[in-house]
């Protein structure tokens, strides 16, 4: 019996590390001479950045600083103050080696943090952050993907998978001098600020990736340090950029990051010598992970009707990457202002992290976390801080099966309502890697026992007795015929049954 196989490597998807280094912060800070002493400690941050990364064998090397910003009230106790530590740190992991154009994500997210004053110049900080670092490929495997010869037969199905072939990254500077509006009190001091990074598109051409967005900056300073009186102020700054990709096929996806490395803001004096401007040195970082969408037919069943065969398979699990999309969500949140009483509020901002998702019913929906902090005053002029969190969650038409996003928050606005409650609105920028799961079985190996072969039938015609529910390619498999010829003599529109049927089974 002469027959061939043909075999077919189909790409998936090699999870090469997925992992998270955690690290502590254990340091002592001397102010500066030019701080004001501290009186009360209201809020200490922890912000680990990325900065760089490094492949390098089978070490995984992540360089980063930790920015460590602390708010307090000076020796008055009117002003609100800010100082800042930063602070270097580097992660390394082992992955495997010799892999070729592995694309690597990292993410780094604060545990906690503790800060306490030991004296008027001296803060005492401890608290820890996480690096993730989730490192894959594309790998291969290889399938049947037909097997030619007479009287032998096969099931396939389509599989569509999606993998990573390519990264690029780059990093740009944004320097700008902003003009603080004429509407709005000079400044003298820059008490905390927001720096967000929102990609608006990225198109794909010939060997590049152009990307455009905004740099979203929002800024409390104080104008009166003898009053502790604050403000705010808002910037947009545009952005483009061409990210070269050499290789890159204009009908990939492409997966685009880009983080704000480092911020420098100090504020800056206009002509008549006041504190109108703001002198904005940013570094950011664009990260383009490229995929490549595939389709192959592979074997998931045979027979022959000559004689019995053998074969060995496995489960293939495929992910297609569906769509990548963006939208922007607005959270509501309403709440009471503590009941010791707040006579003003100075300024409302927030962050968001992802806490779950997942897919019902093509339907995508994202489990997140609110972390609302707050700076008020009370009617003596006494300022506190509040922080609380808020769960929410949201829900897109995405049509997938799995679900991978990001969140930032680009802003947050709040209005006081009356009876000592104040609502406030988080504007989301949400990213959403959509994907389609399948798995099957696939047929890996195949073996023909020529010298088992079956009986010769010597009638024409046998009759089979099927079940509703039963399909045709099993009840031709058991008969040692054509699935085609039973559907043909029996006038069948459907390879599985619907009712229990007799049918007349044409043998080979």
């Amino acid at each position: 019996m002469d027959y061939n196989v043909i075999n077919k490597a189909i790409a998936v998807i090699d999870n090469l590390f997925d992992g998270f280094d955690e690290r502590p912060i254990d340091c002592d800070f001397v102010l500066p001479d030019y701080y004001p002493d501290i009186a009360a400690v209201l809020k200490c941050t922890l912000k680990p950045v990325i900065q760089s990364k490094q492949l390098s064998g089978d070490r995984l090397i992540a360089d980063g600083i930790v920015i460590i910003q602390v708010l307090y009230l000076d020796e008055a106790r009117v002003c609100i103050r800010s100082c800042e530590i930063t602070k270097p740190f580097t992660s390394t992991f082992n992955v495997k080696s010799g892999v070729v154009n592995p694309c690597i994500r990292l993410s780094a997210k604060t545990e906690y943090v503790n800060c306490r004053a030991v004296s008027p110049r001296r803060l005492d900080i401890h608290g820890s952050f996480s690096v993730k670092s989730k490192v894959t490929a594309q790998a291969s495997c290889d399938v049947v993907s037909s097997i030619d010869g007479e009287k032998m037969y096969t099931r396939r199905n389509v599989v569509t998978y999606s993998v990573p072939v390519m990264s690029a990254e780059k990093s740009f500077s944004i320097n700008e001098v902003l003009e603080i509006g004429e509407n709005q009190p000079p400044a003298e001091v820059l008490i905390r600020g927001d720096a967000v990074a929102v990609l608006s598109d990225c198109r794909l051409m010939a060997n590049k990736a152009i990307i455009k967005g905004e740099l979203m900056l929002r800024n409390l300073y104080v104008s009166d340090a003898g009053t502790g009186d604050t403000q705010k102020v808002m910037h947009e700054i545009p952005f483009s950029q061409i990210i070269d990709i050499e290789g890159l096929d204009e009908e990939w996806q492409c997966d685009t990051k880009i983080d704000v490395i480092s911020s420098d803001i100090h504020i800056g004096s206009n002509q008549s010598g006041e504190g109108r401007l703001l002198e904005v040195n940013m570094k950011l970082a664009a990260e383009v992970q490229c995929y490549r969408t595939g389709m192959a037919e592979i074997v998931a069943d045979a027979y022959s009707s000559f004689c019995p065969l053998r074969f060995e398979t496995k489960r293939l699990d495929t992910r297609q990457l569906n769509a990548i999309r963006r939208d922007t969500s607005t959270v509501h949140e309403t709440f009471d202002l503590p009941e010791e009483g707040v006579d003003r509020v100075i300024d409302i901002w927030c962050d968001a992290a992802v806490m779950s998702e997942r897919c019902e019913q093509g339907n995508s929906h994202i489990a997140g976390r609110l972390m609302i902090y707050m700076l008020a005053k009370d009617g003596a002029g006494l300022v506190s801080f509040y922080e609380r969190p808020s769960d929410f969650e949201l829900e897109f038409e995405d049509d997938s099966t799995g679900v991978s996003a990001d969140i930032v928050v680009c802003n947050a606005e709040y209005s006081t309502q009356g009876g000592g409650k104040v609502d406030i609105q988080a504007h989301l920028d949400v990213t959403r890697r959509c994907f389609l799961d399948d798995s099957m079985v696939a047929v890996e190996n195949v073996l023909v026992e020529e010298n088992a072969a079956f009986p010769s039938e010597k009638a024409a015609l046998k009759i089979y007795f099927a079940n509703s529910g039963e399909s045709i390619w099993e009840v031709a498999k058991a008969c040692h015929t054509s699935m085609d010829a039973v559907m043909e003599e029996n006038a069948l529109d459907g390879d599985v049954l619907t009712k229990d049927t007799m049918l007349l089974v044409p043998l080979c």
